[in-house]
């Protein structure tokens, strides 16, 4: 019985590592759908959790956002403006992290803030050449 349970949480193990690495995969290689995607399910959690909306209403809710703001990054006015305010936030989503994991180290803070900005706007640079 033990070797079942073990074989068991091997497969989980297996199956978040995937998914884990699936997400970091998409996230580098194309940060724009990543970008679209977690705008989309962040609308609809927000429009069932802050907003009480029906769920099925808050799926489509979220699926519109995503369709929107992914044709809006094709356009070249949509994607710099989206590029710019995402490239910030995911550096401040960085630098904030850092700030906690350096024990509120204001230096390291701004370093990676700058760096994390940087790196996101090169991924989402990359994501446009490459289409």
């Amino acid at each position: 019985m033990e070797i079942l349970v073990a074989a068991g949480f091997e497969i989980i193990i297996g199956a978040a590592l995937f998914a884990i690495f699936s997400i970091i995969g998409l996230f580098i290689s194309d940060i724009i759908v990543f970008n679209s995607l977690a705008m989309g399910a962040a609308s609809g959690f927000l429009a069932y959790g802050l907003l009480h909306i029906h769920p099925a209403l808050s799926i489509v809710a979220g699926i519109a956002v995503f369709a929107v703001a992914y044709f809006l990054q094709k356009t070249k006015v949509g994607f710099w403006i989206f590029a710019v305010i995402l490239s910030l936030l995911w550096g401040i989503i960085f630098s904030s992290m850092a700030y906690e994991f350096s024990g509120k180290d204001m230096i390291w803070t701004y370093v990676v803030l700058g760096l994390g900005t940087l790196i996101m706007l090169g991924l989402h640079i990359n994501a446009r050449s490459r289409e």
